[in-house]
């Protein structure tokens, strides 16, 4: 079906949507003063008062051995590194957010008193004191999330003094860089903007076509297809593309890895590495392998359905059947387990207790869908589809460490209704054994001993980054429930979006639609202003986006995308940034077109699972690279004059344009004037004078027979 075009950003923001900003009091990247010479510190270092006027300053990140901004000496033991700024404590949050990269372990002060240790030993730590653990691989460019309590922030100049010990004499590297961020205190909603993937219009509802059908604002590129030949090591892209990973490199949004998963059976990953050319304004993948399992405390994997990312830099896939059988005689079932990777070595590198390869048995054997840890690499959650159909916690033994933990499953203290929804407000979180062997392989039956709420195809979790709320699906309650945790109880329970019967209403380019929310209620993922994105995969296998004041009774859904033929959406990733979106096309039809992407070329997927980024025009692709919602070979050939004008403009078309439609939007995104002319037109004659004198600037939507598409601004003299 013909798609119409709007302005990037004109028709996308909610009504009544207010700017809650995130103030950034110092970036990654920023001054710090340091000393390097490899001596203890008086203990009044810290101090707010201490005089650091003779140490040596430099931009973050700072350290050797990986890549630096200010290279400081090498062969440390310990390096200090103290930062001052000034502050409004009236504009703070909460809580404030640190964010640190550090190779290896840190103590952070603020104004003399410490707020944080990470990796680092308990008690007493002098400057000999090594970290506790190696920081490496992956983990060395994550930034580990802190938070800081307003009451710590004083008016006008603080103080971020940090200790960062190395891991040994011989070590080859250290680096720090950091960052000092407010957080919301709300769920309120926070305006779109120009740049923001969440910025659009809805698509009109639709069953499926032999196309992608996405936002008037947005393109898309194809990265990786089934069936792709690897750059390393031999051997094809694996089918049935499903959870999709984007792991950042030290924090960037143009330069990481693509981790995909392929729910075959025996199942696989695909770990490529992909970065943005400004230039062309495309994506390019440079490098692209298999995820090696072969080795016999693995025996393999099966069915890589959903996952998580770490905070930590690693990617968590998750196999969703089970079986008995137990090949390698370890007494460990062989599927049914999650896998962490890392994504840098395409490797696996959770361990079995004698540290050989293996798979995260603690967390237990079950049809596993995906998982979710919260920012401090404390707690994961995730759910089962088929078996237990139930909602899972894992509290680590050692935060960034998911080889060993204790587990527990959700009882709803009231249970549901017969419709589905929570006939109460309050749950427990029940213990689940987990510290054998044998309590590892029988995960379900104690879960259900345990008294565990059966929620019926939990295909996933997710953590809101405003409230810190769970959220998870029911694929077969046709829900999305959301809930407080409490630590050993939850608070708060409740459906959030969903129900078969329930309609919700948007805002289109044709107006005001409706439609069913349909079944299938796969994936979620949240931006980083809370807007919740779903993907089903039943009925229309559509993409909904839900805004964060969303409630039942005061709905704001939006719906974004509509799969071609067959095909269902997996595995939604963001760039750190929000302006690229990643996510897999599954088993579409072999019956579906060809397509044209964001780098002008035609494209195949037919019958192939493929891998997509999608971002708002103005990010992915050139001008002229319109993908499938314009024509690049008569684009150029219509014209609207004159412009800006008093209202009487012709629309002048030199290849004839036929059966031509022009509808005129204001800027709030109302239809205002449509008109249509049919046969062939060269000229066409329209008055927009009443309309312009009313709003002062119109877009203009012109379509044609032949799929002829093109936006126009049009301003009053």
């Amino acid at each position: 079906m013909k798609k119409k075009l709007l302005t990037i950003g004109a028709l996308a923001l909610f009504a009544g949507t207010t700017m809650h900003a995130q103030t950034l009091l110092f970036d990654k990247g920023a001054s710090w003063s340091y000393k390097d010479n490899n001596q203890a510190q008086p203990d009044a270092w810290k101090s707010k008062t201490y005089d650091v006027s003779s140490w040596a300053t430099g931009n973050g990140p700072l350290g050797y051995g990986d890549p630096v901004t200010t290279t400081i000496n090498s062969g440390l033991t310990t390096a200090y590194f103290a930062k001052d700024f000034t502050v409004d404590v009236s504009t703070l949050s909460d809580n404030m957010e640190l964010g640190v990269m550090r190779d290896d372990g840190i103590i952070v002060y603020l104004n003399g008193e410490e707020v944080v240790r990470d990796n680092m030993p308990a008690g007493t730590i002098t400057f000999n004191t090594f970290s506790s653990t190696t920081i490496d691989g992956a983990a060395e460019n994550v930034y580990n999330i802190f938070s800081i309590p307003k009451s710590k922030f004083v008016n006008g100049v603080n103080r971020i003094s940090v200790e960062l010990h190395n891991r040994s004499v011989t070590s080859s590297d250290l680096r720090i860089d950091a960052y000092l961020k407010t957080t919301p205190n709300t769920t309120t909603p926070v305006a779109c903007n120009s740049t923001h993937i969440s910025c659009f219009t809805s698509i009109v509802p639709t069953a499926q076509t032999n196309k992608l059908i996405i936002p008037a604002e947005h393109k898309y590129q194809l990265v990786l297809k089934e069936g792709d030949n690897y750059t390393e090591g031999g051997g094809l892209v694996g089918g049935q593309n499903d959870f999709t990973a984007y792991v950042a490199k030290t924090g960037s949004s143009t330069n990481g890895y693509l981790s995909v998963n392929h729910e075959t059976n025996p199942g696989g990953v695909t770990m490529a590495e992909i970065n943005y050319n400004a230039g062309t304004k495309l994506w390019q993948l440079t490098r692209s392998r298999a995820v090696n399992f072969s080795d016999p405390g693995l025996v393999q994997t099966i069915r890589n359905c959903s996952g998580g990312i770490t905070p930590w830099g690693t990617v968590v896939t998750a196999e969703e059947s089970v079986t008995s059988s137990d090949v390698n005689g370890d007494g460990y079932k062989d599927y049914g387990w999650l896998v962490e990777i890392d994504p840098a070595t395409a490797q696996v590198i959770s361990k079995n207790p004698d540290g050989t390869k293996g798979k995260l048995w603690q967390m237990g054997i079950m049809n596993h869908e995906n998982v979710v840890i919260n920012n401090a690499g404390t707690i994961a959650y995730y759910g089962e589809d088929g078996g237990t159909h139930m909602v899972y916690k894992y509290v680590m033994d050692t935060p960034n460490d998911l080889s060993s933990g204790n587990l527990f499953v959700l009882k709803l203290d009231q249970g549901l209704t017969a419709a589905g929804d929570p006939a109460g407000t309050t749950a427990t979180w029940m213990p689940v054994p987990n510290k054998l062997k044998q309590d590892q392989n029988n995960t379900a039956a104690a879960a259900q001993t345990a008294g565990g709420t059966k929620f019926n195809g939990v295909e996933d979790v997710d953590i809101s980054p405003l409230d810190g709320k769970i959220y998870f699906t029911a694929k077969g309650l046709d829900r999305v429930y959301r809930l407080q945790d409490n630590g050993t109880t939850a608070s708060q329970v409740e459906t959030f979006v969903g129900g078969a019967s329930s309609v919700y209403s948007f805002n289109t380019a044709q107006g005001m639609k409706s439609e069913a929310w349909g079944d299938g209620n796969d994936n979620l993922t949240f931006d980083e202003l809370g807007n919740l994105w779903v993907l089903q995969d039943g009925g229309k296998n559509y993409i909904w986006v839900i805004a964060p004041d969303h409630t039942p009774a005061n709905p704001k859904v939006r719906l974004f995308a509509s799969m071609p033929a067959g095909a269902e959406p997996t595995g939604l990733t963001f760039t750190p940034d929000h302006k690229f979106g990643f996510f897999s096309i599954q088993h579409p039809s072999s019956t579906i077109a060809t397509d044209v992407d964001a780098t002008g070329n035609t494209i195949d997927y037919r019958g192939k699972s493929a891998t997509i980024v999608i971002a708002l025009k103005n990010n992915l692709g050139t001008e002229g690279s319109l993908g499938t919602i314009e024509n690049k070979t008569t684009e150029n050939t219509v014209t609207v004059a004159p412009n800006p004008t008093s209202g009487l403009v012709k629309i002048n078309s030199s290849k004839g344009l036929k059966d031509i439609s022009v509808t005129a939007y204001s800027m709030d995104g109302k239809i205002i004037h449509t008109k249509k002319f049919t046969g062939s037109n060269k000229v066409l004659d329209l008055d927009f004078t009443q309309q312009l004198e009313a709003s002062g600037i119109l877009i203009l939507n012109i379509e044609a027979e032949g799929g002829f598409q093109k936006t126009v601004k049009l301003l009053k003299k």
